[in-house]
This record gives structure tokens, C-alpha cells and sequence, in this order.
């Protein structure tokens, strides 16, 4: 199974930014979008950009999950879901950094959308900082 990761952040710079760093670690420059920035190029994020993403990506793929920067996003996100309700377009509750990198890894693997998903959502338990703080 072939599943995408559509990066949504609310400037272009950082979805791109995330998406360079999930393809050094994971090798798949075809199964990751980077969508950022609102339509008319300012901060913020844009239904309609999600989802032009989202439909090309399900071209190639048998699902999608997306990645947010920011809770915001998640409107626009979910307006955009909206439009593929018969299609395994999934919304993952993640941290976007780690979050990408894990479900990379797994989309790599040719993992179902709820498992790249699952596999998003184990970021939220990564920590950062290990031993004390001084």
C-alpha cells in the first residue's frame, strides 16, 4: 500500500523545511507535499491548497495522511478533508517535525494510512530532553 504525507505549516518556508528534512531521513521524494502559506502568500494556511495537495497526492497513493504545524490548521485541514470522504484522507495528532519523520518512515515501508497515522501519533511521546536539566 502506498501511502502520502501532505506537510501542512502556515508559511511555505517551514513545509518546505520539513519536508527536506522527512526526505534526508527517509528517501521518498514522491510520497510528501509541503502546503504553507495562505493563498494569497501571507501567514496562515489555506483549505485550498490542502486540498490541491491531497488530490494530487491520491493520483499516486492508496491514502493520505496530513501533518499540521499548528491547531489552526486543522480547520482548513478538515475543510479540505471534506472533499475526499470516500478516500483514506486522515488527519494525524502530532507534533509536525517528528511526527513527519515517523510517519515517513513508515510510508516508506508501504504502510495503510492508519498505520503511517498511528505511527505519527507515537511522536507526541518522544522526549527531547533526557536526564536533568541544569
Amino acid at each position: 500500500m502506498k501511502t502520502a504525507l501532505v506537510l501542512v505549516a502556515h508559511t511555505h518556508q517551514l513545509a518546505q523545511s520539513v519536508l527536506e528534512l522527512t526526505l534526508q531521513m527517509t528517501r521518498t521524494p514522491h510520497s510528501l507535499w509541503a502546503v504553507g502559506g495562505t493563498d494569497q502568500g501571507g501567514v496562515g494556511t489555506s483549505a485550498l491548497k490542502i486540498q490541491v495537495a491531497i488530490q494530487t497526492a491520491l493520483e499516486h497513493h492508496d491514502g493520505v495522511v496530513l501533518l499540521l504545524d499548528l491547531g489552526s490548521a486543522c480547520l482548513n485541514a478538515r475543510i479540505a478533508c471534506e472533499h475526499f470522504k470516500d478516500q483514506q484522507v486522515l488527519i494525524a495528532d502530532a507534533p509536525l517535525v517528528e511526527g513527519a519523520l515517523l510517519a515517513g518512515v513508515a510510508a516508506a515501508t508501504g504502510e495503510s494510512p492508519e498505520t503511517v497515522k498511528q505511527r505519527a501519533e507515537e511522536a507526541r511521546s518522544i522526549r527531547k530532553v533526557i536526564g536533568p536539566l541544569e
